[in-house]
């Protein structure tokens, strides 16, 4: 269809925090609150395990076989087997808990991204066909893998934030039990590193947001490469193609390598900066003598894990916040197309007795009309044929008399009511529509019929008969199972198009429309078409896009469309008589010249 206007406007993206939380965890409350209790339980048993080793290798320096000393605020008074026993139930129970801890992430991430998929896709196949035809090319495939996969990169780093944050927590809070000072000089340089690093954490996701419209367009400009891969091939356009992908890949590429540049670096100026506390912590340990080595070099083992998990609680928190532009956009998108669903009817429709459109007019862009204040009307099983230059608007009219686009002004009534009154299934089952250009799917013929529809075998048979494909279709070695489509053995144009007319018909609809059904068909295949649609004559209300005029002579009325605008309707011997563009249209498709 040659009417239409594409083109995408992007929208600021607007998530609230909560809104944010909602999209990295997919509502997964239960699972979040059970890690978060498993993340605590595993601190308390690193950090236990952690005090006593130092305390059970500082003993073992002074050759003693008990123990009697003060861990922070704790006195410990036991024999060295008994704190070997209980150092090693905490590290079995430390490893028990690394199961949920593991399960846990994995199961919040897949859900997420299964989760982010489905909404998705049920946004998109939900939305009208005006929001779905501006789609930048490339952009949902892109949208539903690339920006997908890349919140879900940052739902895994949620689950390592929360993990490390709780884990960082109660290993700070043993350390503070332990020494005070310490824990107090550690967390302080956390709370201050954080605060420095918050300019860098801005910079990853400003070069996030322009990566994820930088993979848009990369996703757009291989996805239209695909598409003229033949032409490119015939024009030698190979090279400028390269080179215009190429472009696309490297901007990419630029910005991904400065959105991961800034993660690293964050996570590594925070280790660097624990490494120097550790070398403190030793210096301190050395300065304090052999007295106090159990007791410090706890602190020290625990203070040097909570600096881990402290970076670990960096590089995720960075990762979160550059991953929000790709949340943020999947979320417009998901937005975007729910907003245009087109409203549910609740009239039933089982019957077609007419239609009208009163004064209607249609824009793609305002103040540039498309179609301007056309009234008409249809009486049930009439064959209407429509034709118009170039740029007239015949194919809005296909789209406007399908709902796929409401008018701007004026009505649409079927059976004396408005069209979007109706129930959508209602619709779906008694309007149907043969496009100009044949699109299969990937499937057997009788698949192809169906087309997701619930319909038995017998109905499938009947539409190929009135499609005049069921001859072909038996002989083929595999009948109605043979595999057609884009990536299968082909079959003619001609028989492509009678099995989209077969689909066309499977349900029995009360009105077909048609998009100039023959124009690239050989005469034989018009020939079987032109059969098919005469056989229908009385039965179903026909719209037919006509660029021939030979397809007009089923036809029971004929309507001109020039300039959007309604300029004849009526039979063709009174079109032929009366209207202008008819009657030169007409001597031109007889080779004569035209007259008056």
């Amino acid at each position: 269809m040659t009417d239409e206007v594409s083109g995408q406007q992007a929208t600021k993206p607007t998530l609230s925090k909560r809104a944010r939380l909602n999209m990295l965890l997919g509502d997964r409350r239960r699972s979040v609150v059970a890690l978060a209790g498993c993340s605590i339980l595993s601190g308390f048993t690193e950090a236990g395990t952690l005090a006593l080793i130092a305390q059970i290798a500082a003993s073992l320096v002074k050759g003693g076989k008990h123990v009697n000393a003060s861990i922070g605020h704790f006195h410990v008074h036991a024999s060295m087997g008994t704190l070997i026993e209980v150092a090693f139930a905490l590290t079995l129970l430390r490893l028990v808990l690394q199961i949920p801890l593991s399960v846990l992430p994995a199961r919040i991430v897949a859900g997420v991204q299964a989760s982010m998929r489905v909404r998705l896709f049920d946004a998109f196949a939900r939305a009208s066909w005006d929001v779905q035809s501006r789609d930048v090319e490339g952009q949902l495939q892109d949208t539903m893998t690339t920006q997908v996969m890349q919140a879900t990169a940052g739902a895994l780093q949620t689950t390592i934030f929360i993990n490390s944050l709780f884990t960082f927590l109660v290993l700070m809070g043993t350390a503070f039990a332990l020494n005070s000072v310490a824990a107090l000089i550690v967390g302080g340089t956390s709370v201050l590193l954080f605060g420095l690093l918050r300019p860098l954490r801005r910079l990853g996701v400003r070069y996030s947001r322009s990566l994820s419209q930088a993979q848009v367009e990369y996703a757009g400009g291989i996805a239209e490469a695909i598409r003229l891969a033949q032409e490119t091939q015939v024009f030698g356009a190979v090279d400028p193609q390269r080179k215009r992908v190429g472009v696309l890949i490297g901007n990419s590429n630029q910005l991904a390598f400065r959105a991961q540049l800034l993660g690293k670096l964050v996570g590594n100026l925070y280790q660097s900066l624990i490494y120097m506390l550790m070398v403190a912590g030793i210096a301190g340990l050395y300065l304090a003598g052999a007295k106090y080595a159990g007791s410090l070099g706890g602190v020290i083992l625990v203070l040097l894990r909570a600096g881990t998990s402290g970076q670990l609680v960096q590089g995720s928190y960075q990762s979160i916040a550059q991953a929000l532009p790709f949340m943020e956009r999947t979320q417009d998108a998901m937005n975007r197309y729910a907003e245009s669903a087109p409203k549910e009817g609740s009239q039933p429709l089982t019957q077609i007795s007419g239609l009208a459109f009163e004064n209607v007019s249609f824009a793609y862009n305002e103040g540039r009309p498309v179609l301007s204040e056309l009234s008409f009307e249809v009486a049930a099983n009439e064959v209407i044929g429509i034709i118009g230059p170039s740029g007239a608007g015949k194919s809005t009219i296909v789209q406007l008399l399908l709902q796929l686009r409401a008018p701007d002004t004026g009505r649409y009534l079927v059976n004396g009511r408005r069209a979007d009154e109706f129930a959508r299934a209602d619709w779906h089952k008694q309007v149907s529509y043969v496009p100009q250009e044949p699109r299969l799917l990937h499937a057997t013929v009788s698949e192809n019929i169906r087309f997701f529809r619930d319909l038995d075998d017998e109905a499938v048979t009947r539409a190929a008969k009135l499609a005049r494909i069921d001859e072909d279709i038996m002989s083929w070695p595999m009948g109605y199972e043979t595999l057609v489509g884009p990536r299968a053995d082909a079959v003619s144009g001609g028989q492509q198009q009678r099995i989209c007319l077969a689909r066309a018909l499977a349900a029995q609809p009360e009105m077909i429309v048609l998009d100039e059904p023959t124009s690239a068909l050989d005469p034989g295949s018009e020939r079987l078409i032109g059969e098919s649609l005469q056989g229908l004559k009385s039965q179903v209300t026909l719209f037919i896009i006509a660029h021939r005029m030979s397809t007009l002579d089923m036809c029971d009325r004929v309507m001109v469309i020039v300039d959007g605008r309604l300029v004849g309707f009526d039979t063709k011997a009174l079109l032929q008589r009366d209207n202008t563009y008819y009657r030169h249209a007409s001597a031109l498709a007889a080779g004569t010249s035209p007259v008056g």
